[in-house]
């Protein structure tokens, strides 16, 4: 689901409103599915400043569904 029209322009503050929203719909459903979601940052090589790749990874929880 895109949560951002692509016939707009949103603004920089639409952006990152709807990504806080997608974010907190996707940790629900995580929690939901007793599942946990990390998005973390790695450097790209060779490492420079604001030089790296969001990566994330989805893994059981450790006590399953809540």
């Amino acid at each position: 689901m895109n949560l951002l029209d692509a016939n707009s322009a949103p603004s920089r503050a639409t952006d990152i409103i709807a990504l806080q929203m997608a974010a907190q719909h996707l940790i629900e459903c995580a929690r939901r599915s007793g599942l946990v979601v990390t998005i973390s940052l790695s450097p790209r090589t060779p490492p420079a400043m604001g030089s790296y790749d969001m990566v994330f990874d989805v893994r059981e929880g450790r006590h399953g569904a809540a």
